[in-house]
């Protein structure tokens, strides 16, 4: 289905002029959100300005989202996720201005506007290729996660063995309260006291927040009447770290910019970036196109006619010819350095029976 003058509204929303006007009017959008969290962070001060300013956005956008409808309906429009994220959006922007009677847990809906900077990854090609090649690099990730995942749930079984008991009597009379947190727990009590609680601890351990004060120093002060246990303790930790913060973090990073780097990965941004902007189809058929002429090609040339061979043959000869005129003049200069070597070899031959004592 083609609707009247679609070809010149698709051209002209893919024009580089509208498509970086949008770009700038969702950044001024976001600015704008970001203004209105600072200076009236519970919408009580300044309602009828940033109403305003949302009532021109959503107007904008909606205004848009009806010239890409038009300029790409109506398949080519929905084959497109990132279409169907600016109907959502847009349809969200909306219903917050007309403030439909809603159901209360629908209310929530206006923070949706937050998300409307995410319609740039459809227009800028290097974000929308960061945002392709982390979820190409999803699965490598999450295998990666699930290893940290298994290495944190071990050492945290083995802490709630060990640390369970770190100041235990920090609460009685007389009792150590060196091993009181500042929520007035016991430090084994809290930090290790459950598996989930340990679970948490180690995660802790991970992010490097406060993990050397708060939570190894406790365990090996513990034991510092035993040696043995209180150096097991920090090698304990620092093989934690050692394994998950500079090993198995790191190994995330080098999936994520494996893929970043990856041609496939780009091939697939510029496609995507395309196909959003409704090049897609065409994209399409001028590749069809060209694996037909490809094809053409190699029947032609597997079908050669006899004046092809015959230049072919003709060609053959010619440069074989070539080939045996430069074959002797190679052995004529050959045999003129042999010569030119021979000479010099009798002169110095000569020059050494003249020196004296020779």
């Amino acid at each position: 289905m083609v609707l009247p003058g679609q070809d010149k509204v698709e051209r002209f929303y893919n024009s580089v002029s509208v498509q970086v006007g949008v770009a700038v009017l969702i950044g001024a959008n976001f600015l704008t959100n970001i203004i209105e969290k600072e200076i009236d962070p519970h919408g009580e001060k300044h309602t009828d300005v940033f109403g305003a300013f949302e009532l021109f956005y959503n107007i904008c956008f909606t205004i848009e989202l009806g010239v890409n409808m038009y300029g790409h309906w109506f398949k080519q429009f929905w084959k497109s996720s990132w279409n169907i994220f600016d109907v959502t959006v847009v349809s969200i922007g909306i219903i917050n201005t007309l403030e439909l009677p809603l159901p209360s847990a629908f209310s929530m809906l206006r923070m949706m506007r937050a998300f409307r900077v995410f319609r740039l990854f459809k227009r800028v090609h290097s974000l929308n290729k960061i945002i392709v090649a982390i979820v190409h690099a999803i699965p490598g990730v999450v295998n990666a996660f699930l290893i940290l995942a298994i290495v944190m749930s071990i050492y945290a079984i083995l802490a709630v063995e060990f640390y369970y008991e770190i100041g235990d009597d920090c609460k009685q009379t007389g009792g150590d309260d060196r091993f009181l947190t500042a929520r007035g727990y016991c430090a084994g009590e809290e930090y290790f006291g459950t598996f989930t609680k340990s679970l948490y601890s180690f995660f802790q351990v991970l992010t490097g927040e406060s993990w050397s004060e708060a939570v190894a120093r406790p365990a090996i002060w513990f034991y510092y009447d035993d040696p043995i246990r209180a150096v097991g303790s920090g090698l304990f930790f620092v093989s934690y770290v050692l394994i998950t913060a500079f090993v198995l973090t790191n190994v995330v990073v080098a999936v994520l910019l494996d893929k970043m780097v990856d041609p496939e990965v780009a091939d697939v941004a510029a496609t995507t970036t395309q196909a959003a902007s409704g090049g897609g189809a065409d994209g399409d058929e001028k590749g069809e196109g060209d694996d037909e002429t490809l094809q053409n090609g190699e029947d032609n040339k597997a079908a050669p006619t006899p004046e092809d061979l015959n230049l072919t043959m003709t060609s053959v000869a010619n440069q074989v010819e070539q080939l045996m005129a430069v074959s002797e003049r190679m052995s004529a200069e050959l045999g003129t350095f042999r010569s030119d070597m021979t000479s010099m070899r009798e002169k110095v031959v000569s020059i050494i029976q003249c020196v004296p004592g020779k």
